[in-house]
């Protein structure tokens, strides 16, 4: 994991805002290696989290789950992404931030 890495899943991310059938399984993909590589980051380089903040990363996992071809293979990776980062990030600033807007209270009350 690396912050080239990070950025790199970032475009991957951006070029497929959309969540279809053929690529579904590339934003699962995408959303597991970025919960890997930010808490890579959060241990390691600080550079990581602040690009993930810097591009809102956190609000395209809400764009996704707001989809209506979400499904259930997207979402359930999507919440356990959630989930991995809340579990192993350490730095309290890094848990203030992702804490500290209404992306995760959006997810949390999404109907799914």
């Amino acid at each position: 994991p690396s912050l080239d890495l990070l950025k790199s899943l970032y475009a991957v991310l951006v070029k497929n805002a959309i969540v279809t059938d053929h690529n579904k399984t590339l934003i699962v993909e995408v959303l597991r290696s970025i919960a890997e590589t930010v808490i890579w980051g959060d241990q390691n380089d600080p550079r990581v989290f602040d690009f993930f903040l810097e591009k809102g990363i956190q609000s395209y996992f809400l764009s996704i789950i707001e989809q209506p071809k979400c499904g259930t293979y997207v979402c359930t990776q999507l919440l356990q992404t959630l989930n991995i980062l809340f579990e192993n990030i350490r730095n309290e600033t890094s848990i203030y931030f992702l804490l500290s807007n209404n992306h995760v209270n959006s997810i949390i009350c999404h109907e799914f």
